[in-house]
């Protein structure tokens, strides 16, 4: 999850600053404000994400499926060991 607010807060960041040209001695208090708030707009939809607790991304479903997976991963490795 936290990759997911990294890589959006990235490419937000990024993209605001190539807008306002690209040049970092170049930027001013309001350029920065808005390359910042670029980036914590772009944080949200993923805030959003993970607060529903019905997301098949984050949620609990997704808590459910990750169990099942491991379950079944863990007892087809126990099966093939025990078959040796």
């Amino acid at each position: 999850m936290l990759a997911s607010y990294g890589r959006s807060f990235l490419a937000a960041v990024t993209t605001a600053f190539m807008i306002t040209g690209g040049d970092i001695l170049a930027l001013d208090g309001d350029s920065l404000k808005a390359i910042l708030a670029a980036g914590i707009a772009a944080v949200l939809p993923v805030a959003i994400r993970a607060a529903n607790p019905k997301d098949p991304a984050f949620g609990k479903i997704a808590d459910g499926v990750t169990d099942a997976v491991v379950g079944k991963l863990t007892k087809k490795a126990s099966v093939k060991k025990s078959a040796k």
